[in-house]
């Protein structure tokens, strides 16, 4: 995944976190806020498995084993 790429992503997670804390300060309600987070967590699982799967398609089996050891310790 290109570096732009990654970087335009975060940003935008960047943004709808700045939006949850404004919800926060206004007192929106809750069901509100945790709509918003899920599609948070939604956007950073999304990025997470695109560089995971770009990351394995050009891996040797040395590479491979490393990424299976960091997903192991990150599902933890």
């Amino acid at each position: 995944m290109e570096t732009k790429k990654i970087q335009n992503r975060l940003k935008r997670i960047e943004g709808q976190i700045r939006g949850v804390e404004e919800m926060i300060s206004v007192l929106r309600p809750v069901d509100d806020i945790i709509i918003q987070l899920s599609a948070i967590r939604s956007a950073v699982d999304s990025l997470l498995i695109g560089m995971v799967e770009e990351e394995i398609e050009t891996a040797d089996r040395q590479r491979f084993l490393e990424l299976r050891r960091t997903i192991k310790r990150m599902l933890r």
